[in-house]
């Protein structure tokens, strides 16, 4: 609970912001003020499903689900069979046309498009400076540098790429600090996990303005990919979601030239090592946001295959005492796996050397965090979107 000033300390240095008596800061009310609540292809960017959400109830959904189950098992069944069907949500509904829409298009803030961190540039509205390393370290200051008005509730979304950014420079440290016109740097990254992300690619554009001189190919991993892909090869041929790069994007030679590929992975719906091998090669680095390492199994591949083959992986997390919960039971995770294959004919020495080595798990704000305490009603410890970071498997 020692965190929670600094947390809100960062909330409040935004004019919308607003601390509810229990601590918490309703995201949706602020979304519904720039009427960007809401699901499908009209709300761009913003688009997320409705009723409960495993990785992002909302105060509005919350209190819903409590309402339903003060009802008796009659009234529910009734409730249930009058209501209206509604259209599975689709994550990534907008791949499965034939373009994405404009930067501001997809924003989709009509009133303010002031607030837009834009990404086509014109003479009115020029690129930002080529940022220098280690400039972009907070809210403040990438706003600053984007030229934002801190009236702009982009943090809601924003979180995602600049949280991939923190865990790439700050905690991976896999970007040279070097990188320069005769000196360019090619990384290739696997974001697993990948769910509501489907809905606003373009925005990790932001990567290739705050990296110059680097090239970035980041391949996403997740169930919601997989059935996407599967859904347009069948339904939509042509699409987004049936090309090669879903997405790509070159920052202008004012902001350093960086450049980003996006690329949806098609052939498994979780990440394990036979990918790398229907890949052929290792990714520089591997990142999951909000991620639940403990949670759920499928996270046992990722966590045994970066450390066996010493790949960088950082993850966040919504909570510090998920992380630690996390970081104190890596090692017998590795521990056990290192005994599973000990002795197998043909494993390399440097498999177990890399599962028995120490690997260090310090746990630290992440200062790209959504601000705003989600409103969860059985928390009251810290618990942020992207809230906290942690290095799986460091760089040697």
């Amino acid at each position: 609970m020692k965190r929670v000033p600094e947390f809100q300390a960062v909330l409040k240095q935004f004019p919308w912001a607003r601390i509810e008596p229990d601590g918490s800061f309703s995201h949706d009310v602020l979304r519904a003020r720039h009427g960007v609540l809401g699901s499908g292809l009209a709300f761009g960017y913003w688009s997320v499903p409705r009723g409960m959400q495993s990785h992002g109830a909302s105060a509005s959904n919350m209190q819903a689900m409590q309402n339903l189950l003060k009802l008796n098992p009659r009234d529910l069944l009734r409730q249930m069979q009058t209501r209206a069907p509604t259209k599975p949500y689709v994550y990534g509904e907008v791949l499965l046309g034939s373009e994405w829409p404009t930067d501001v298009e997809g924003w989709n803030m009509k009133d303010h498009e002031a607030y837009v961190p834009r990404l086509f540039f014109t003479d009115e509205v020029p690129p930002p400076e080529r940022p220098r390393p280690g400039q972009i370290k907070d809210w403040m200051s990438w706003y600053a540098w984007r030229g934002l008005s801190l009236e702009s509730p982009v943090a809601l979304l924003m979180d995602f790429p600049l949280s991939v950014y923190h865990l790439l420079v700050d905690i991976l440290k896999v970007v040279r600090p070097d990188n320069g016109p005769g000196k360019r740097q090619s990384l290739d990254v696997h974001y697993i996990g990948t769910e509501i992300e489907l809905n606003y690619l373009p925005i990790f554009s932001e990567l290739a303005l705050l990296l110059p001189y680097t090239d970035i190919t980041l391949t996403l991993f997740g169930e919601s990919v997989y059935e996407l892909v599967q859904t347009a090869r069948k339904n939509h041929p042509g699409s987004l979601a049936t090309q090669d790069i879903v997405w790509s994007y070159t920052a202008p030679k004012k902001t350093g030239q960086g450049s980003i590929k996006i690329k949806l992975y098609p052939d498994a719906k979780l990440w394990d090592r036979h990918v790398l091998v229907g890949i052929g090669s290792e990714p520089d680095a591997m990142v999951a946001l909000d991620a639940g390492l403990m949670a759920y199994p499928t996270w046992q591949e990722p966590i045994q295959m970066s450390t066996v083959l010493n790949i960088p992986f950082a993850v966040t997390e919504y909570a510090e005492q998920s992380m630690d919960v996390c970081a104190r039971n890596l090692p017998d995770m590795r521990a056990m796996f290192a005994s599973s294959i000990l002795g197998m004919s043909g494993m390399p020495p440097s498999y177990i050397a890399n599962l028995r080595k120490y690997h260090p798990h310090p746990i630290t704000i992440n200062p790209f965090h959504r601000p705003g305490q989600r409103p969860v009603a059985p928390y009251r410890l810290p618990n942020y979107y992207n809230g906290f970071a942690m290095p799986v498997v460091l760089k040697d």
